[in-house]
């Protein structure tokens, strides 16, 4: 005779397919956890390729292509529409790495050439936007990217450039300071001495009375 199923039996049962259920669902959890670290480890590991413009003081405008990514790029081809032209007379769109492409293009690698001049560039009838268009590959060649950016060169103009100096122009100045400094001194006509306000009074005080002690000796002199 067949022993029953108790409950017990029956809570096994239902232990185990809990059990069950519970690892299935952690395997899928860790399964995602990994396949989002891998995805993200990629994108973190790829080139990025940026094309844009640029200016600089004196109102130049320059055309860069550069690596921003962390890993080598490959085939890298720009598309730039219209095709571009410059207001000075510079055949930027002869450009090798426009008309060829670029074969590799290390991580921040950058390729810098005088594209236009501001106010020349202002006053003429050409474009102001452009749209560059840029495909390439990772480093394995496995992975294809493609990339659409504006070139807006409206908004480099009537920009007012500030001068900036750097440690060796400002180390630069501080020496003539210093040089200045040296040659003045406190005698007449031989520089200028800057003082300050106590300074300058207490001066004044003992120039008065020097001034007043040889008026008095004027005075005795007379009476004698």
């Amino acid at each position: 005779m067949d022993n029953p199923v108790t409950w017990t039996d029956e809570a096994q049962v239902y232990l185990v397919a809990g059990q069950l259920v519970v690892l299935i669902a952690a395997a899928i959890f860790a399964w995602r956890q990994v396949r989002e670290a891998r995805v993200l480890r990629e994108e973190q590991n790829r080139p990025f390729v940026v094309v844009d413009v640029q200016s600089d003081p004196g109102s130049l405008v320059y055309l860069e292509v550069v690596n921003m990514g962390t890993s080598l790029a490959r085939d890298v081809r720009i598309e730039i529409d219209p095709p571009l032209e410059s207001a000075i007379d510079i055949p930027v769109g002869k450009l090798k790495m426009l008309s060829e492409g670029i074969t590799t293009l290390a991580p921040g690698k950058k390729y810098r050439s005088l594209f236009d001049q501001g106010p020349p560039r202002n006053d003429s009838d050409l474009p102001m936007s452009y749209i560059a268009t840029v495909t390439y590959t990772d480093e394995k060649g496995k992975r294809p990217f493609k990339e659409t950016m504006n070139l807006d060169l409206d908004l480099y103009m009537d920009m007012t450039d500030v001068t900036r100096y750097g440690e060796h122009e400002i180390h630069e100045r501080l020496k003539e300071i210093r040089d200045i400094f040296k040659k003045w001194t406190s005698g007449i006509g031989s520089g200028v001495l800057a003082l300050s306000l106590e300074e300058a009074r207490e001066e004044g005080k003992q120039r008065r009375e020097r001034l007043e002690e040889r008026e008095r000796q004027r005075e005795d002199r007379s009476d004698s």
